[in-house]
This record gives structure tokens, sequence and C-alpha cells, in this order.
């Protein structure tokens, strides 16, 4: 055998024995071999923001959904300040999970912090419970900021 087809069988070897950890073989058989969406689903939806609601959920459609109003509205630059999920959930908005800021980017388009987060006085922007849903109000003043964020302090971060 030649150099090249022991190398090869390392590597194989090596492939076989990383997938072999607990994590890593939960990951492979979880989301590789046996895919949230279906792959024939996948052809009936090419659209990639079809793709994303059928992968992440009404929470996601619900974001694009909200932040619709910057792009009618023309509104430059907003920073969307998120609520903690507990306080969502005492509102009774079950059906809604609040992302990391980084995702709600990649979502959305747009920036967003939580209540912790370093820079949350320049929100703009708050996501706020209305009846079982959610929809973004102005933050007019520091006070009102003042006051979500005193509203806030009761939950924990995700």
């Amino acid at each position: 055998m030649s150099k090249k087809n022991y190398l090869f069988i390392a590597a194989v070897l090596i492939v076989a024995l990383f997938f072999a950890i607990p994590m890593y073989n939960a990951w492979l058989f979880g989301f590789i071999m046996q895919p949230s969406v279906r792959y024939a689903d996948q052809f009936r939806y090419l659209d990639p923001n079809d793709r994303k609601m059928m992968k992440y959920g009404s929470s996601y459609g619900m974001y694009l959904q909200s932040v619709s109003v910057f792009q009618r509205s023309n509104i430059q630059d907003p920073l969307i300040l998120l609520p903690p999920v507990g306080y969502l959930k005492d509102m009774g908005c079950v059906n809604i999970e609040v992302c990391e800021p980084a995702e709600f980017y990649y979502y959305t388009g747009y920036k967003a912090v939580l209540f912790t987060s370093p820079g949350v006085e320049q929100a703009t922007w708050a996501m706020v419970p209305y009846k079982k849903d959610v929809m973004l109000r102005k933050i007019h003043s520091k006070e009102d900021l003042d006051n979500l964020l005193n509203t806030y302090k009761n939950y924990k971060p995700k």
C-alpha cells in the first residue's frame, strides 16, 4: 500500500472517531441525517424567507412582520430593545421566543439589544407585548426607557 492510501485510511478513522463522541454523534444524526425540514419540502419552498419560516417558526415571521414598519416608514437605523422571555410569558405571549440580538439581526437586518446589553441607553424602539402578540413601540424619552428597564430588571436574561 502506498503512503496516500495510509493517509486516506487515517483520515477516515479520525472522522469516524470524531463522530463516535456522543455530542457530535447526536448532532450528526439529529440535524444532518434527520433534518427538521424534510428534503422534499425544501424543493417545494425555494424562497429563502419561506425556508427560514419553516426552520425558525412563528417567531421569525413575527419579527419580519413587526420590523416591516421601518421599511414602510423609511426609518433609518433603529435600535430595538428586546424584552426578557419571562416578561413575555407573564404577559401571555406564550408562542413567542426572544432571540439573541445577533440572531435578530440575521432574521431582520436591524440591530437589537437586550435589556442587559451595553449600549441599551441608545435603544430607540422597544418590542412590547400586545394582547398575545408583540409590537414595536417608539421610545420617546429617557424616562420611557428607564420605565421599561425597571420593569425588565425583575427578569433573568435568556
